[in-house]
């Protein structure tokens, strides 16, 4: 048991130096992106500018960065580190330790983990100093709201491993973890209603769990609890994710 949960600490301290040597794109995913997408909403989101001064709204805005913030930077930028693992023959030498899958994949989620935690403490000090006010409800809420972020990471993260698991070239997959980190905000309800969006895009994006995120993360800043629904579907599309993101990895390349 000691050994795997140093073996577990090890990889998420070898990922946690690169981040340290490379924290330009992770901060661009993680904070430049979000934060500018966040102004561009609150400019456009609203006739004569009604969304920049209604709570809602920015609320909304605030909730839809902090859903894009995660899945860029686990499915981008962790994507990318991934896929380097593999394509570099750094994962062999994972492999050649010797390393349980499981204790680098567990390794590769708490990095995951602490990289949304930078992120998201981020944003709330951005969006405070922007004058955003939320009203999560005292612990309870703080609680569900740890919990709907902790859920949509461990589901983006899974669609990372399996990406770098089953992409032909080092391109191919940066172009999908580059492709599906912003197609999961953007074909998905994040900034704005489910109704505004077409039918069929509706009906699309009950598969995205962003969607539910979204959906979760914004009714916990408005002070909601019935976040039920939304924490049990993204709890069974994170046991799905990762579960054919781990039977998929390529631990030793054909």
């Amino acid at each position: 048991m000691m050994r795997r949960a140093n073996d577990v600490a090890c990889v998420f301290q070898i990922h946690l130096a690169r981040l340290r040597a490379e924290a330009g794109p992770f901060l661009l995913a993680a904070l430049v992106f979000p934060s500018v997408m966040y102004m561009f909403a609150n400019a456009v989101g609203g006739a004569d500018g009604v969304a920049s001064t209604d709570a809602l709204h920015r609320v909304r805005f605030l909730a839809g960065s902090i859903v894009f913030s995660l899945s860029l930077s686990a499915v981008s930028w962790l994507g990318y580190l991934l896929l380097e693992n593999r394509f570099t023959g750094r994962l062999k030498l994972f492999a050649t330790l010797p390393l349980a899958p499981s204790s680098y994949v567990i390794g590769i989620v708490i990095f995951a983990l602490a990289q949304a935690a930078i992120g998201t403490t981020s944003l709330f000090a951005i969006a405070t100093a922007m004058g955003v006010r939320t009203a999560v409800n005292g612990a309870a809420g703080w609680g569900l709201l740890v919990a709907i972020i902790v859920l949509t990471v461990l589901c983006v993260c899974g669609v990372a491993v399996i990406i770098a698991a089953r992409a032909r070239s080092f391109s191919e997959g940066s172009l999908m973890t580059d492709a599906l980190g912003a197609g999961l905000v953007f074909l998905a309800p994040v900034y704005c209603a489910p109704e505004s969006l077409p039918r069929a895009l509706q009906i699309l994006s009950r598969v995205f769990p962003t969607t539910y995120a979204a959906r979760g993360v914004r009714a916990t800043l408005a002070g909601g609890h019935a976040v039920g629904a939304d924490l049990l579907t993204l709890a069974v599309m994170a046991i799905v994710t990762l579960s054919v993101g781990f039977q998929v990895m390529r631990w030793r390349e054909d």
